[in-house]
């Protein structure tokens, strides 16, 4: 893999920023290898907002292997507390691709303080290129992105997809359902991407792999219990799992309550009866992972069982019934959040999978009010 070689942020005057752009392929080839060509290309608009200076500090790597995968035109948007100014920094990432080529896109940093923070739409709206579709990533893990008032429904206005992460998440039951009753109205041209959602997508093949009429007839229109463990600040990500499996066997939440310890519990309600689902949060468990996923269904009159678990970094599995027979086991590639970003870009349809997970999780939430 080659490596991103950037040039020197150049810090610009606000109304230059796209002269400077421009400036840097007018002699692209300049201070180049010699014999290596350079060619900008642009796939598509990223805007980049975080509020936060610690979770910025790694938005650079990120961006640089975002771009060696999706060349974009990124617009990295900051705030910070103190008097009302804009600050912006322009400059280029590029790697090898092949051979003598060097492909390259544009990177452009705004830092507004204070009251500034309102202009950023704005300069979004100035700087994006008009013919190419634009994704908006709501680099913050807290709150939920509507919770972000103005400054996020005009940026959103702005996109054809925005892009969030409900991990690390501190009140989930108000996140959640603010993020859905926002999906629950937004144009249907409009892309939402969780990349927890993405994340999950390796449970949710081991469980139809493991649940498959063919493996266990009857059992999913059968199930009468779901057991799930997780770690600290899962519980969002657990909701999707769980109204993934849920909405798709047409089940009805009931109530729920929070048990005494680390417990929660719902009553559902399937075509076949009742249905109880246990969330159990592991204080010692590692954070944002989802861990332990049992599942029990009625046959012949007897109570089975199947567990799908965590087995160690990378690796989950189907535990078998019997102790002695090895589990089947699948390899979760890297999940680096640059990575979920990058294979995110191109899709801009609108997932209902998602749409239809995102609104159940919202009427378990509800349920514990």
């Amino acid at each position: 893999m080659s490596a991103i070689t950037a040039t020197p942020p150049k810090q610009v005057n606000f109304a230059a920023i796209e002269r400077e752009l421009t400036q840097l392929w007018v002699h692209p080839d300049h201070g180049a290898p010699e014999g290596v060509t350079i060619t900008r290309v642009v796939m598509s608009n990223l805007v980049i907002f975080c509020p936060d200076k610690d979770q910025a500090s790694t938005l650079p790597q990120e961006i640089a292997e975002i771009v060696r995968i999706h060349p974009a035109r990124v617009l990295l948007l900051l705030t910070e507390e103190g008097e009302e100014g804009l600050e912006a920094h322009v400059s280029a990432l590029c790697h090898v691709v092949a051979g003598n080529q060097q492909v390259c896109s544009e990177h452009v940093t705004i830092k507004a303080t204070g009251t500034a923070s309102k202009r950023l739409p704005a300069a979004v709206r100035s700087l994006v290129i008009g013919d190419l579709p634009t994704s908006l990533w709501w680099a913050s893990h807290q709150p939920a992105p509507p919770l972000g008032g103005d400054l996020f429904e005009e940026l959103a206005g702005l996109s054809d997809q925005v892009i969030y992460e409900s991990r690390a998440w501190t009140d989930p039951v108000r996140d959640v359902m603010a993020m859905a009753d926002w999906a629950a109205r937004e144009p249907a041209d409009l892309t939402l991407a969780d990349l927890e959602w993405r994340r999950m997508k390796f449970w949710r093949r081991l469980i139809a792999q493991g649940m498959d009429p063919a493996v266990a007839p009857g059992a999913l229109e059968a199930l009468t219990e779901i057991r799930i463990e997780h770690g600290p600040h899962a519980l969002a990500k657990s909701w999707l799992l769980l109204g993934w499996l849920a909405s798709r066997l047409g089940w009805q939440p009931e109530r729920g309550k929070v048990e005494p310890g680390q417990e929660i519990i719902w009553k559902f309600r399937s075509p076949a009866g009742p249905v109880k689902i246990t969330a159990v949060r592991l204080p010692k468990a590692e954070e944002n992972k989802v861990h332990e996923v049992e599942l029990f269904w009625s046959a012949s009159g007897k109570t089975r069982s199947r567990t799908f678990s965590r087995i160690g970094p990378g690796r989950l599995a189907v535990l078998p019934d019997d102790p002695a027979s090895p589990p089947r086991v699948i390899v979760v590639p890297s999940q680096a959040r640059s990575l979920l970003v990058a294979k995110q870009l191109p899709d801009l349809e609108r997932d209902p999978l998602f749409l239809d997970s995102l609104k159940f999780s919202r009427t378990m939430a509800e349920a514990l009010r």
